[in-house]
């Protein structure tokens, strides 16, 4: 059994607690995924729940870089003019070919060697799932820019 550790905020102080992560915990992380996402990526504090903790720790590492191939793979495909694989919602190759200077952007430091932010990660998820988002024609060129721009912001660890 593993343990995390949780952040509570009180009025005068602030309390570090110890939690063992239970099955229930771990489910929950796992069927509530793209809603914990969407939390980690407007700036929730992983330590704040055993789910978020679970999935922050999920998105980190291999994961970054799993979203950096499929950033790359998608810039691939949107050059070629080939088409994307079926999904329910097509992702919109005139609008990777506009924005491909901050795609390939961050592509490569989700690629590269530093450590990223839970938070990126998350945003970047999200613009990658989100059917209802940017990369898949729900904007404008200038609505994705800003959406990989601020992921590509959220990537680096403030010190």
């Amino acid at each position: 059994m593993s343990v995390v550790l949780l952040v509570s905020n009180r009025t005068d102080a602030t309390y570090v607690t110890p939690r063992s992560v239970h099955l229930r915990d771990r489910v929950l992380a796992r069927v509530r995924a793209f809603a914990l996402d969407g939390a980690l990526a407007q700036g929730v504090s992983p330590e704040s729940s055993p789910a978020l903790e679970l999935r922050a720790e999920t998105l980190i590492g291999p994961a970054a870089w799993q979203l950096g191939d499929q950033l790359r793979q998608i810039l691939l495909k949107a050059e070629a003019r080939r088409r994307f694989p079926i999904h329910a919602v097509p992702i919109s190759g005139r609008l990777v070919r506009e924005v491909e200077p901050e795609l390939s952007q961050l592509a490569l430091r989700l690629l590269d060697e530093r450590p990223v932010a839970v938070r990126g990660v998350a945003r970047v998820r999200k613009l990658l799932c989100d059917g209802r988002g940017p990369l898949y024609g729900a904007g404008d060129a200038d609505e994705l820019r800003r959406a990989v721009n601020e992921a590509i912001d959220a990537l680096e660890i403030d010190v």
